[in-house]
């Protein structure tokens, strides 16, 4: 049996759902208390991350890593165009959200709100969650102007930049 250790809560473990789902690979989920970083979470993941997915006889982690994996192992339906340029502007977007939007919005929402409360760390800083409701217009700024010449993110097919976004916007969504 292919599982999944996640957290509910994480836009990267969302996004490999996302992925799973699509290609329609079965998988048991187990929620994992990363925080808590227990002896049995740190062999599976020593950089104490999720999330983390055993299947065919590997545990692997990293999310951009197990998409990558899954698109190379099970190429169909596709969700990184064949082109190399295509490829590049997916990449490319999947790390913007991964790492700019990341950064600049859904730590300051979702983090701020509910991983306080989670690791027990206090309260919400209040400029954290203002900063990052700022921050999302001018993301959504950018996506409108993307989505204005193209019928997804990165093009005419749906990839694994839109699952990306679509990871991090609903964990926005639902803090902003």
């Amino acid at each position: 049996m292919n599982i999944l250790y996640h957290a509910p809560l994480s836009p990267f473990c969302r996004k490999v759902r996302l992925s799973l789902a699509e290609k329609k690979i079965e998988i048991q989920l187990v929620e994992e208390h990363y925080w808590e970083k227990g002896p049995d979470f740190l062999l599976r993941n020593p950089a104490g991350k999720v999330p983390i997915l055993k299947i065919n006889g590997k545990t692997l982690s990293e999310s951009s890593a197990i998409c990558e994996y899954l698109e190379q192992r099970y190429p169909e339906p596709a969700l990184l165009p064949k082109n190399v340029d295509a490829q590049f502007e997916v990449r490319r977007l999947v790390a913007w959200f991964d790492d700019k939007f990341h950064n600049e919005v859904t730590s300051k929402l979702l983090y701020e709100r509910v991983n306080r409360k989670i690791h027990g760390t206090g309260y919400p800083v209040s400029a954290h969650v203002k900063a990052g409701a700022k921050a999302i217009k001018y993301h959504l700024d950018y996506l409108a102007l993307l989505l204005d010449n193209r019928r997804w993110l990165a093009g005419n097919s749906m990839t694994l930049a839109d699952f990306a976004a679509a990871a991090h916007l609903f964990f926005a969504r639902l803090y902003q």
